[in-house]
């Protein structure tokens, strides 16, 4: 196995992900999925290899949806791919197919899509709503189960949002809900909605828009984890005989260790070895986090984590980077009232803010929350990063 620092992996590559996509297609039995994952985990990989590799029986439709900027263009893309499942067992989209044939309209593919001075009021909702009947409807009959593997989902919205409104983002949300909850569509309708910025986000601003819909809420959240130690001391291990580097018996475990078991950055630590030329000894290994963490050019766009600040917290960044910096700097865990007065330092008089900010910070995966309430840096390379970054060694 040769170390690609964010490039697409074969599936054969995907490593250590097994029992967790197996665990996703259990709950996928009975419940459709928003899979929350921090970026860079593997996230995107994890959808890959369910959708070349289902279980029996099922069928995975894998979808990047960033790109998408409007409700009617998402439920094109969905019906699009119910006929080509469709045509795939000899089956056709009775509704979909009979309500495209009243509008007319342009050539997409194998399918007619009308113009959109033509489409009239409610054609996106009609549209997808007639596509999933009938992919259930027809499933059933073909003895198959497709799940919709939604990646970017927040990205779409907010586009929506944007260039639409934000209603009609709410609205697409609303609609997927109904037909997870249907007595037409709900037994059979399965999906895993999920993206590299948290969906929370976009529902925060939706909501403070006036929506104060719960549309996910009859979902399973799941987060990807960090491989465990075991497992990330593997894959560092068969990345440096891929790369045939020389080296201490130790290397691959510290390698695991320095990067809190994410592949992403095993696969950036083994590269940086290869391409200098350098043995995988623990020495070098420590320089070569080291570089991935000072570099000029950020190689691991680790600022990402500091710039999105402002995206995120708007209107509380200054208790925010006081709150983070504080646990940076605190080699032990910090009471929820530690972090309280901190946000108070900060300029605060609302200890309920610095509550939900420390909720949502979590959920951002900044800090990570013991079973005594107790707060810490989630990721000890983020951390190491964040004390250079803000000069606080």
């Amino acid at each position: 196995m040769k170390a690609a620092p964010g490039g697409q992996l074969s599936i054969e590559d995907i490593f250590g992900r097994d029992s967790f996509i197996e665990t996703l297609w259990r709950v996928l039995a009975g419940n459709s999925i928003r899979l929350e994952a921090e970026r860079r985990i593997g996230k995107t990989s994890i959808l890959h290899k369910m959708a070349a590799k289902p279980p029996v029986g099922w069928e995975a439709v894998l979808l990047d949806v960033e790109q998408v900027h409007s409700a009617a263009e998402f439920a094109e893309k969905v019906c699009e791919q119910v006929h080509e499942r469709l045509t795939g067992w000899k089956k056709q989209g009775r509704r979909f197919l009979d309500f495209l044939g009243l509008l007319g309209g342009t050539h997409v593919g194998p399918l007619k899509f009308p113009e959109k001075k033509n489409q009239g009021d409610g054609y996106w909702k009609n549209l997808l709503t007639r596509a999933v009947e009938d992919l259930v409807e027809q499933q059933a009959v073909a003895g198959k189960r497709v799940v919709f593997l939604f990646d970017e989902v927040p990205w779409m919205l907010s586009a929506i949002a944007k260039g639409e409104s934000e209603r009609t983002a709410m609205e697409v949300l609303d609609v997927l809900r109904s037909l997870r909850q249907s007595a037409i569509t709900g037994q059979g309708f399965r999906m895993v909605l999920c993206g590299s910025i948290g969906l929370h986000h976009v529902l925060a601003e939706l909501r403070r828009g006036g929506h104060r819909n719960q549309p996910v809420n009859d979902m399973m959240l799941s987060e990807v984890p960090p491989l465990a130690p075991e497992v990330a001391t593997e894959l560092a291990s068969q990345l440096i005989a891929g790369e045939a580097l020389l080296g201490a018996a130790s290397a691959a475990s510290r390698i695991a260790e320095l990067t809190g078991g994410i592949p992403y950055y095993i696969h950036w630590v083994v590269s940086r070895l290869s391409t200098e030329g350098r043995a995988a000894t623990c020495a070098e290994i420590d320089d070569a986090v080291k570089w991935l963490l000072t570099a000029d050019h950020d190689p691991c766009d680790l600022r990402h984590f500091l710039k999105r600040i402002d995206s995120y917290y708007p209107t509380a960044v200054k208790i925010v980077l006081a709150i983070l910096d504080h646990a940076a700097k605190s080699q032990n865990p910090l009471s929820q009232a530690d972090l309280i007065n901190v946000g108070k330092s900060a300029g605060t008089t609302d200890d309920d803010q610095v509550r939900e900010l420390l909720r949502q910070l979590a959920m951002d995966h900044y800090l990570s929350k013991d079973t005594e309430g107790r707060y810490v840096f989630r990721s000890a390379l983020l951390r190491r990063w964040w004390l250079l970054e803000r000069g606080l060694n």
